[in-house]
């Protein structure tokens, strides 16, 4: 595998430890239990995507990622202020507009590379965000408005 794909699933790899990282500090710093058990989970899922973005590195590849489909929740969202009494809808949303702004990222990036090993990366790295994204989306529709369920 070439160096700049290396490098690249490494960068990517780097972005999942930094959520993983904040997401757990977060954990720590709130004091409502829900919300600490849903960056908890934040974290851990932070870090499952980052051993996804391992086994890349390996012969075997990139595992699947199931085409994901934006319902373009982010853009209505808010960055909540992070407090230490946030609520668990309100840790979603951040964890909403975080990925939002990777799948920003893969995208621009995806659209100045030419056609080639590179940008079939990026795009993996772009869907498995927009994938991530979606679930974290009707993650926060089930959390925020539990009356329609």
């Amino acid at each position: 595998m070439r160096k700049e794909l290396v490098d690249l699933i490494r960068e990517a790899m780097d972005q999942h430890e930094l959520a993983r990282d904040f997401y757990h500090r977060m954990a720590h710093r709130v004091a409502h239990v829900d919300t600490r058990r849903m960056f908890e989970y934040l974290a851990q899922e932070a870090e499952e995507n980052k051993a996804k973005l391992h086994h890349c590195l390996t012969p075997e590849g990139c595992p699947v990622v199931p085409p994901g489909h934006d319902v373009h929740l982010a853009e209505h969202l808010q960055v909540p202020e992070v407090t230490e009494g946030m609520l668990p809808k309100e840790a979603l949303a951040l964890a909403i507009k975080r990925s939002e702004g990777l799948c920003r990222f893969y995208q621009s990036l995806l659209e100045l590379q030419p056609e080639g090993e590179i940008r079939r990366r990026l795009d993996y790295q772009a869907r498995a965000e927009l994938s991530h994204k979606e679930k974290l989306e009707n993650l926060y529709d089930t959390v925020a408005f539990p009356e329609t369920w």
